[in-house]
């Protein structure tokens, strides 16, 4: 498995795994599992709510489509432009949130 990644990593460099392979070289063996635990916890607090989101939406949709706003359908508006919005929210709040766990355990950037 190491190897693969190592021929990995040269024929692309710039790909998420050379990433991966950096904070690992950063940090002690023992902090990182911690870590990789942190991040797997907030991806799934970011991500679970947005997929119930998309889910359960769309079943009040037709409700809602027999009242109008801006001339469209309330349901039909409220699917398109409000799981735009909160997909911008929650990709911005999941950056901030990744930011503070790297700097907890010292795997952060130095800019």
């Amino acid at each position: 498995m190491r190897r693969t990644v190592d021929v990995y990593l040269k024929v692309a460099p710039g790909l998420s795994g050379g990433r991966a392979r950096e904070l690992n070289d950063m940090m002690e063996r023992k902090e990182r599992k911690p870590y990789w635990r942190h991040t797997k916890w907030q991806m799934l607090a970011s991500v679970v709510p947005f997929l119930v989101l998309i889910i359960v939406l769309p079943l009040y949709a037709e409700s809602l489509n027999t009242e109008r706003f801006l001339g469209f359908p309330l349901g039909y508006f409220l699917s398109a432009h409000g799981i735009a919005i909160i997909a911008i929210f929650t990709v911005a709040s999941f950056v901030n949130r990744q930011d503070a766990i790297d700097h907890w355990h010292g795997a952060h950037e130095d800019n």
